[in-house]
């Protein structure tokens, strides 16, 4: 009896020890998803008011759609100082759309997007009302041959927004070439994409369509890529209203944009890990205590030793595979790991949101 009771308080102890890390690799992760969104949100912002806006293009999803209000307000012979509303609108249309992540995806998912938007909301208002984009100064014609040296050294190279410049600005936009704007539409993309990939990899979103983008990933396994895709050539058409010839750039864009992203933000990648070990049980029962997903377990026998074995096979998100590789870890340091990606996946698939 004595036995059995110490053997049932160092269970206790044991996982009462597994919860305290389980924790901690909690807080750490959750630390280094903010540190992720704040980085990715300020490189978003910058590109979008200091690339895209320069170069007439359009985002995708939100943002597009405010650029969108600012540029027809513009057209129809509204002041230039609507441009300063960019990142009030980009605010105000997020609400809704975080009320459907908050119940769609998940609570973590939507106070990293919060912050986020909060972050594009103020940096974007700020860099619209106070500067002009650095661009202005490097692709101007006589710029063309300078270095970062002399930019710096010629004491022409400044950013505060006063009425010089800004008419310098307004100068540049409308003498500015093919080239010049391709340019810009290929930075433009690759800086938006790496902005928005860092948000996604931390577990949040730069808001708007990639809310919808993540519960349709979660609910219906649609392509994330695919439906921000789809989004982003309406928003396109719809740009037209303003300029057909920017129409051509944004698409270019768009297509960085996408591979970017593409490349960086794996998060909800379905992958297969496959497990060869003596200790089928013990795994199987902590990957059920902490996963909703179900497991294939069947029988092996090794090639060269000749002994059985259970291979275990299970099919998560990309996410989870740091949680599935410690716990297989602590039950069997001998286990033989494989992983592998999966293109498709069809049937009774249950896919965990970040929580």
């Amino acid at each position: 009896m004595e036995n059995e009771k110490n053997k049932s308080g160092n269970t206790m102890v044991i996982d009462e020890a597994v919860a305290q890390k389980r924790d901690k690799e909690q807080q750490k992760q959750m630390k280094k998803s903010i540190v992720l969104v704040i980085i990715g949100s300020l490189i978003y912002s910058f590109g979008v008011v200091w690339i895209l806006q320069l170069g007439g293009f359009f985002s995708g999803g939100v943002t597009g759609t405010s650029q969108l209000i600012v540029g027809l307000v513009e057209k129809i012979g509204g002041s230039s100082a609507i441009r300063g509303y960019l990142g009030v609108f980009v605010g105000l249309i997020n609400v809704p759309l975080c009320l459907i992540g908050w119940r769609g995806v998940s609570k973590r998912f939507v106070i990293l997007t919060v912050m986020s938007i909060a972050i594009q909301t103020v940096v974007m208002s700020l860099l619209s009302n106070l500067t002009i984009s650095p661009f202005v100064h490097i692709l101007s014609d006589s710029s063309a041959s300078n270095g970062v040296v002399d930019f710096f050294m010629n004491g022409n190279f400044s950013i505060i927004r006063d009425r010089n410049s800004a008419y310098v600005e307004d100068v540049f936009i409308l003498s500015m070439n093919a080239g010049t704007r391709l340019l810009l539409a290929i930075i433009g993309g690759l800086i938006t994409g790496f902005g928005a990939a860092l948000c996604l990899k931390g577990g949040g979103s730069t808001g708007g369509m990639d809310i919808i983008s993540n519960y349709l990933v979660m609910k219906k396994r649609i392509s994330f890529v695919k439906y921000q895709f789809t989004v982003d050539v309406i928003i396109i058409v719809a740009s037209s209203l303003i300029s057909v010839e920017n129409v051509l750039y944004t698409i270019v864009r768009l297509i960085v944009y996408m591979k970017v992203i593409e490349a960086v933000y794996k998060i909800y990648e379905t992958i297969r890990i496959e497990v060869i070990t003596n200790c089928a049980d013990g795994i199987k029962k902590k990957l059920f205590e902490n996963f909703s997903h179900s497991l294939t377990i069947y029988d092996a026998v090794g090639g060269y030793t000749g002994q059985g074995k259970k291979v275990i096979e299970a099919y998560i998100s990309n996410f989870e595979l740091n949680e599935y590789l410690e716990i297989i870890k602590n039950e069997d340091p001998n286990a033989f790991v494989v992983i592998s990606q999966v293109k498709t996946i069809r049937g009774n698939y249950v896919q965990r949101t970040v929580v």
